[in-house]
């Protein structure tokens, strides 16, 4: 049974191990790669186009809560195509405690019921820039980075 089991947030396929693959803290690129899969499997975002400045960028919009308290983030291996830059998160969206090995962007990210960041740690650039061509970084309700650790820095 994965030690944090009581978050009610473990990978169905993996929570009879020690821990699940999204709360594993050290992961091999495999995992990191497997990781990834499942998080787009069980989240399944749906994926738009979007043109920023002169780019055209794919982006996830998330249409139900994201619960992703105690998930430790691998860097995104090489050939994963996963990114939060200006993702639309139209339920609550929940990372307290969530550990980030890489570098994590939520550049231009909409978070419509708020997002809870709290006791979350960066151990990469941590990029939340807000203004890029015509988009606006929008909170519609309360963004909480209570006791977040940013051991790179912050955008």
């Amino acid at each position: 049974m994965c030690k944090l089991d009581e978050y009610g947030n473990c990978d169905e396929e993996t929570k009879n191990q020690e821990y699940c693959i999204f709360h594993k803290p050290n992961k091999s690129e495999k995992e990191a790669k497997e990781f990834y899969e499942k998080f787009l499997k069980k989240f399944k975002p749906k994926k738009e186009r979007i043109t920023v400045g002169l780019e055209e960028i794919e982006r996830f919009i998330f249409e139900e809560a994201v619960d992703c308290r105690r998930y430790v983030f691998p860097e995104i291996p090489e050939g994963v195509d996963f990114s939060f830059v200006f993702s639309v998160f139209k339920g609550d969206a929940r990372f307290e405690n969530a550990t980030f090995k890489g570098s994590a962007s939520f550049e231009g990210a909409t978070f419509e019921e708020g997002a809870s960041f709290e006791d979350a740690t960066f151990k990469g650039m941590a990029d939340f820039r807000g203004k890029r061509g015509d988009f606006e970084y929008k909170f519609y309700d309360e963004l909480n980075f209570s006791n977040t650790e940013f051991r790179r820095g912050v955008l």
